[in-house]
């Protein structure tokens, strides 16, 4: 028994690490999914804060290249609807705010430690240019759907998707560069 309990301590050594990103990692990424579970749920039939303003800067968004939309909050669904001429083009719902994406890269960050300072100004610039990448995404899926709406679903289940999640790893490909050479020097 004291063979195999030194040969797990062995290997905990080895990839301590790795272990620690991982617990980082996981730790931040479940309790900051279930805070922000609790949050969205207290808001019941009406969409939380955050989307509501995703949609209103989305909105300003299409306003800045000429496009009048508007928003029209649901009072019966948890739903934003971003309109054109009176007529509903895209809902914005709570997956649409980028704050799960957000919590997924702050969990990437903590989990990668650099010093606080750079973590913080990283994480406070990475958080405002994957919202303003939303906001460029939502606008986005309201352009498919005013012009192309037989390819919504495609452009917004997977392309679109694919891209924030691209950006998102480009983020954290960057932060690791960032960090190691901070760590080389």
């Amino acid at each position: 028994m004291e063979n195999k309990d030194s040969s797990i301590l062995q290997l905990f050594k080895k990839y301590r690490a790795s272990i620690l990103f991982l617990v980082r990692f996981l730790g931040v990424y479940i309790l900051g999914n279930i805070v922000y579970g609790f949050w969205v749920v207290s808001y019941g039939t009406i969409a939380d804060p955050i989307t509501r303003i995703v949609a209103k800067h989305s909105s300003y968004l299409l306003h800045l290249v000429g496009i009048g939309a508007s928003i029209l909050p649901s009072l019966v669904e948890p739903n934003v609807a971003i309109t054109l001429d009176g007529n509903i083009i895209v809902n914005v719902y709570e997956g649409c705010n980028a704050i799960n994406v957000s919590i997924l890269f702050l969990a990437f960050i903590i989990a990668y430690k650099g010093s606080w300072s750079r973590s913080f100004v990283f994480i406070f610039l990475g958080l405002i240019s994957i919202y303003v990448f939303n906001l460029l995404r939502v606008s986005g899926l309201f352009l498919v759907a005013r012009y192309f709406p037989n390819q919504l679903y495609l452009m917004h289940k997977f392309v679109f998707t694919g891209i924030i999640y691209a950006f998102v790893f480009l983020l954290w490909f960057i932060w690791v560069r960032w960090v190691s050479q901070k760590n080389k020097s």
